[in-house]
């Protein structure tokens, strides 16, 4: 790609198409993130709406752009859509220019995006453009809780060697769970359960039944498990979906989401710690999971042995922040409703 000295720079905010398509490719050359079939299932299948694209593009070639995904917003304090930026990137043959700053400006004009509030999880390099020029609120880190599972990991962190002493740290459960093969039966088992518990939330992304069909059942190459427990009468009152992959050197389970009733938070635990026992037998080394201090089902998590994890001991850098576009929307970390549903990485 060349980069013509004193070449105009464009702008604009734009739709999902096959230039989009190919701009990943040279952007983000061998991510196996990026497949086609991945950005279709993102950006035009997701049942909140499709994505839109804060673009440069020198000549009619595109060299930067930021992914802005639409969320539907519900809770006490908000009821909007709102779009999640990722992706964020400029070509390297364009860098210095402030390209960022003015795709982020692009991203945060209202009347061309059509949502009331942009957010996401920027990494270290991004987070300093969000936060230092384009007015976000920096909401901290994610709220990462981690529970080991294994003795090699820990012993691990010790001394290398001692990795090959390893055994489970949690004990056999067997849970009497059912678990969900179909799509269809369980968005129609998971909407009346997110609309008893969405409530609690002052402002969280929208997981009905067709959200989460798409997010755990539609998305290309994953194999997420999920489980849930029912009342005498059929009703899904808890749920549980993982994941076990190998990551940051670590054969990891993500709880993407551990959510109940009120009622039934100690079937919550019990249900959590059973797919813990699982994924420990199936040789993952720990658990991880996102969950606010202020959630109620944070007990769970806590009650299954889950602990936070200080910044300083994280894999990586991730940070969270917004800006409200409309006047409305959550301003504290506190007021926000998060899991790993909520990462486009997992």
């Amino acid at each position: 790609m060349d980069n013509p000295v004193g070449g105009s720079i464009d702008i604009s905010i734009r739709s999902y198409d096959e230039q989009i398509l190919e701009a990943y490719g040279s952007l983000f050359p061998d991510d196996p993130q990026k497949l086609p079939e991945l950005l279709d299932w993102r950006f035009q299948a997701n049942p909140h709406g499709p994505a839109k694209f804060a673009v440069a593009a020198a000549h009619g070639e595109i060299v930067g752009m930021i992914a802005l995904v639409p969320t539907r917003l519900v809770g006490s304090k908000a009821r909007m859509t709102g779009y999640q930026a990722i992706d964020t990137v400029v070509h390297p043959s364009f860098r210095g220019r402030g390209l960022f700053v003015r795709m982020g400006a692009a991203a945060q004009d209202s009347e061309k995006l059509g949502g009331g509030l942009l957010w996401g999880f920027p990494n270290a390099n991004a987070a300093r453009g969000w936060y230092g020029h384009l007015g976000w609120t920096n909401l901290g880190g994610v709220p990462l809780l981690m529970r080991p599972l294994r003795s090699g990991f820990l012993l691990g962190k010790v001394h290398p060697k001692l990795r090959s002493i390893d055994f489970p740290l949690v004990g056999n459960r067997n849970g009497q769970a059912q678990v969900y093969a179909d799509g269809r039966s369980f968005a129609k088992d998971f909407g009346p359960l997110w609309e008893r518990v969405s409530a609690e939330f002052c402002i969280a992304v929208d997981r009905n039944g067709e959200w989460m069909r798409w997010r755990l059942f539609d998305k290309p190459g994953e194999n997420y498990r999920c489980v849930g427990l029912k009342s005498g009468a059929g009703d899904l009152e808890c749920f549980v979906a993982t994941k076990i992959a190998h990551k940051h050197g670590a054969r990891i389970c993500y709880v993407m989401e551990a959510i109940g009733i009120a009622e039934r938070r100690a079937d919550l635990t019990n249900l959590l710690a059973a797919e813990l026992s699982r994924a420990a037998r199936d040789g993952a080394e720990v658990a991880l999971a996102w969950c606010p201090r202020t959630a109620l089902n944070r007990v769970a998590y806590r009650k299954a042995g889950f602990v936070p994890v200080p910044p300083r001991f994280r894999p990586i850098e991730i940070n969270f922040g917004a800006k409200s576009l409309s006047g409305q929307g959550a301003t504290k970390t506190s007021d926000w409703y998060l899991s790993f549903l909520d990462s486009d990485t997992n």
